[in-house]
């Protein structure tokens, strides 16, 4: 019945992959190559390199839906959980020097927004389970295995690049609501089980189930019951529900709960259930990426989702939204609708947390514990100084909301700027409650990413840098060397151009003064420290923009060679790359301001084929030949092994390319 359900509701063509069909042809191609790149040495130079450049972390940014899938295991979506995605990731990591992924925010999305950046942060996103592991005998055996193959056969989006976010939610809610069906009847006849191994797992998972349920059923169930009214209205905006459900915790009508929870029990130990299978799947993956060195960072998003609103109303502000200011680009601002944080309500007046505190502190904390590599504090400004509205971001009305002293409408909340303290008052909800959260869950300081991009007060950066918290340094917008080695250095994140686009359209037919402006900083971020200044006219009088002699490849090949090598030869000890650059794509991933097509694109299966691993290692070696004299002659001998690895990769991937066709 149930697969029968999914045919019908999730019935479309599927996409010929060409990766897939090509793949005999392009094996037996490659056999014919005699091009020798040895990745065991590369990767011992890689790593021995990056230490003797001050021991910098290099870094995937990749969200999950973003991760890859065998095309024979592809549910539409991806996970960094699943066993293909770590069969595929892991090697590729490691061997390229990479000791950490940045990941999206992994909670629970709105039902028809693929936007990880509206989740909700106490509840895993289901998306996550790596839907095979479920059917095996060591993991209770509870998803059908058919069940399971008509999810991947009937994926519209299968080889495809972009995702398909609606089958998946679809198939997840349909396999996920069978794989608690069969816990529960399993788990109530263990003993008819005949498979021992299949009998134990569900044993230890309903050892664990009981468990999971008394330790985080109390912060679970306002969000269950959420789901369950979600259903029930035929919408997930709490605000289009009958009044008395809008404000059912606000004041707590416990009458109508304990009748929703009574109707709905069911419901909820589901729910609660699914956020454990994420959970499992999470730790599972997380153990086998930190076998091989490489950790998590998390993302802290600075909204918070309606469900979370919702549960907690007294936390925030009535009347106000968060969004950006208008400037040059935006005239009409961002309008987010992003609640707000009730000000007067993050402390007590004996300095204890008050509502908005605790709720943030207990987000921060969760988060932190979750990632040992360190946590994204997205949009930073937003705990700062937050911009506000309440119906327009270019009303007079409108303003930061700490920090509009002459506003009318806010000057109630304004901290006024000229007392001596005013930096360390402006980063209060930083130094007493964020940064605890993070030290309470093992990290420091340094684990801690600030997402400064955008308009940023003097008052509010300020803040965070006097509380010895990094920020970010995007070169698509700042000279590298302007980084200190608390920040994160990247070419772009997920919200800007593809780096290879960045650089088509900044050496476009209107763009000379441009390319040339962002070429000589570049040219002096990739020279030997001691490189005088006849040597960086030349090299920038070889590959500057000029339309009576220029070679348009090699000059923006140069550039983002160039553009690479910064990133390693900035004071920043943590190095990100957003995968896309990092494979030269020109295709985007999400533009801000706009909702299609966002959040969808993927790795292929088969992306370290297409992967030119040169740019990488050559950016390294000669960071390191930008060094002082005394560090390049005391490695030499790996200067030149890794640029021997660069030559020979190039080769390698051109070779590979041209018996592709």
């Amino acid at each position: 019945m149930l697969i029968s359900a999914v045919g019908s509701s999730l019935n479309r063509k599927n996409q010929v992959n060409f990766a897939a069909t090509s793949n005999s042809k392009r094996k037996s191609s490659n056999n014919a190559t005699n091009i020798v790149y040895d990745e065991k040495q590369t990767e011992k130079d890689i790593k021995k390199a990056l230490q003797v450049l001050g021991n910098k972390k290099l870094e995937l940014i990749l969200h999950n839906a973003s991760a890859p899938s065998y095309n024979s295991k592809d549910v539409g979506v991806g996970s960094l959980y699943s066993e293909s995605s770590k069969d595929l990731l892991i090697p590729f990591l490691t061997k390229h020097g990479f000791s950490g992924i940045q990941v999206d925010p992994e909670g629970m999305r709105p039902q028809f927004d693929p936007s990880p950046y509206v989740s909700n942060s106490f509840v895993y996103n289901p998306l996550i389970i790596d839907l095979e592991d479920l059917t095996k005998p060591e993991n209770g055996a509870i998803l059908d295995k058919n069940v399971y193959n008509s999810i991947v056969r009937l994926n519209p989006a299968n080889g495809n690049e972009n995702g398909d976010y609606v089958h998946a939610r679809d198939s997840f809610d349909l396999a996920l609501g069978d794989a608690w069906e069969n816990f529960k009847s399993k788990s109530s006849d263990i003993n008819s089980i005949s498979d021992p191994i299949e009998k134990d797992a569900i044993k230890a998972l309903s050892d664990d189930f009981d468990n999971y349920y008394e330790e985080e059923i109390d912060m679970l169930e306002p969000y269950a019951i959420y789901s369950i009214l979600s259903d029930k209205f035929g919408n997930d905006y709490y605000k289009n529900w009958p009044s008395e459900y809008q404000d059912l915790y606000n004041p707590k009508n416990d009458a109508l709960i304990n009748s929703i929870k009574a109707e709905h029990q069911d419901d909820i130990d589901k729910f609660v259930f699914i956020d454990m299978l994420a959970k499992r799947a999470r730790e599972k993956g997380i153990h086998d990426y930190g076998a091989a060195g490489i950790k998590t960072e998390g993302d802290n998003p600075v909204a918070f989702s309606n469900q979370e609103v919702w549960a907690h109303k007294d936390a925030f502000l009535k009347d106000y939204k968060m969004g950006c200011p208008p400037d040059a680009d935006n005239p009409k601002g961002q309008a987010w609708g992003f609640a707000v944080l009730n000000p007067s309500k993050l402390f007590n007046n004996d300095g204890s947390f008050g509502v908005s505190g605790q709720l943030l502190y207990d987000k921060c904390l969760k988060l932190a514990k979750d990632n040992q590599g360190g946590i994204r504090i997205d949009h930073i400004v937003g705990l700062i100084d937050p911009y506000v509205y309440k119906n327009s971001p270019v009303e007079p009305t409108a303003g930061r909301l700490f920090s509009s002293e002459y506003n009318n409408d806010l000057r109630g909340f304004a901290i006024p700027r000229n007392r001596h303290d005013s930096a360390e008052r402006f980063g209060a909800i930083l130094k007493k409650i964020v940064i605890p959260a993070c030290e309470d869950a093992g990290l420091t300081k340094d684990d801690i990413i600030c997402e400064n991009l955008g308009a940023m007060p003097d008052h509010a950066r300020e803040a965070f840098e006097r509380l010895g918290l990094g920020g970010m340094v995007v070169t698509q917008y700042h000279n590298g060397m302007s980084a200190t080695d608390k920040d994160t250095i990247m070419l772009g994140s997920h919200d800007t151009l593809p780096f290879v686009t960045y650089v088509k359209e900044l050496y476009g037919p209107y763009g000379k003064d441009e390319f040339n402006h962002k070429l000589w900083p570049a040219v002096e971020n990739s020279l030997p420290r001691n490189a005088t200044h006849e040597q960086k006219q030349a090299k920038f009088d070889k590959y500057r923009f000029d339309t009576n002699r220029h070679k348009p490849e090699d000059n923006k090949n140069a550039f983002k060679q160039m553009k690479f090598t910064e990133l390693f030869t900035s004071p920043a000890q943590r190095v990100q790359i957003f995968w896309t650059d990092l494979l030269g794509m020109e295709k985007r991933y999400n533009t801000p301001g706009t909702s299609q097509g966002n959040w969808t694109l993927r790795l292929s299966s088969d992306f370290e084929k297409q992967f030119d691993p040169s740019m990488l290692i050559q950016a390294i070696s000669d960071a390191l030949k930008a060094q002082d004299e005394k560090t390049v002659k005391a490695n030499q001998a790996l200067i030149n092994s890794l640029d021997a690895s660069a030559k020979a990769a190039k080769e390698q991937h051109e070779s590979k390319l041209n018996l592709m066709g």
